[in-house]
């Protein structure tokens, strides 16, 4: 079993894009289709809010850690 493949999403987890035209990109997770494996990313785009679909594969979740 893959890594990806283990990654769960939630609604609110925060993630980066790391394919496509909106590489680079942070959002927040809106929505999940677990059968067909799409997130719903809200991004902010030249002071625009937006909605894209995206796979999980095209996606790292963002973890953060407390300072020390």
């Amino acid at each position: 079993m893959s890594k990806q493949s283990r990654l769960v999403f939630h609604l609110g987890d925060v993630v980066r894009i790391k394919d496509g035209p909106f590489a680079a990109f942070t959002g927040r997770i809106e929505g999940i289709n677990q059968s067909k494996r799409l997130l719903k990313v809200v991004v902010k785009i030249y002071g625009r809010v937006a909605a894209i679909k995206l796979l999980f594969s095209a996606v790292e979740k963002i973890e953060f850690a407390p300072p020390d």
